[in-house]
């Protein structure tokens, strides 16, 4: 979409050059200072355009789209992912599964970055499976991308039900990187292809 409205503008940008200078063509200095003036105004909004854009997806989460999850090296999946967030927003990571007895989970992403994502468990409902005695509480998931493959990632969830946001961004719990079938806190890291 971004990319369409670029070429929208540089469509627009030709266009009015064009115009302008059909119209400057024998026109005296006058004629030339205003294409000009046309053509630096003109140049401002693209580049304003580009810098708003750029600025726009660089807010968005890496992660966000629609995923198969899977446990560690599993080829078989009944979990689908939901992730959409915005830095400064809180997003969404939602887990629709028939698999478990139906499981399914919700969390609010409140905080990103590169390699780590910081989510709360929704204050009324939890998050979203029966029972949940960690209701408005904070977790850390940590995760990169799968080497072996292109838009797939690994996960793990070092800290789950901390009280504050604080305490979850505080918690050193370690998951290796290196060890996909036991190194989440002895079990298998999740994975998340794009669908």
């Amino acid at each position: 979409m971004f990319q369409k409205q670029i070429k929208s503008i540089l469509s627009l940008f030709i266009v009015i050059s064009l115009s302008v200078g059909c119209n400057a063509i024998g026109m005296g200095n006058k004629a030339q200072d205003n294409l000009e003036s046309e053509r630096s105004t003109l140049q401002a909004l693209v580049v304003g355009q580009q810098q708003t854009i750029t600025s726009q997806n660089a807010s968005l989460f890496a992660l966000n789209g629609s995923y198969n999850n899977y446990t560690g090296t599993s080829t078989t999946s009944t979990t689908y992912t939901y992730i959409t967030a915005k830095s400064g927003q809180t997003g969404v990571w939602l887990d629709d599964s028939t698999g478990f007895g139906g499981y399914s989970s919700c969390y609010l992403i409140v905080e990103f970055s590169d390699g780590v994502i910081y989510t709360q468990n929704p204050e009324k409902n939890g998050a979203c499976f029966s029972n949940d005695s960690n209701k408005g509480k904070y977790n850390k998931i940590v995760y990169f991308a799968n080497p072996s493959a292109a838009n797939s990632y690994y996960y793990c969830t070092t800290a789950f039900g901390k009280a504050s946001l604080a305490e979850a961004k505080a918690d050193t719990t370690a998951a290796t990187v290196s060890d996909i079938q036991t190194g989440c806190s002895s079990s298998a890291w999740s994975r998340i292809d794009k669908r």
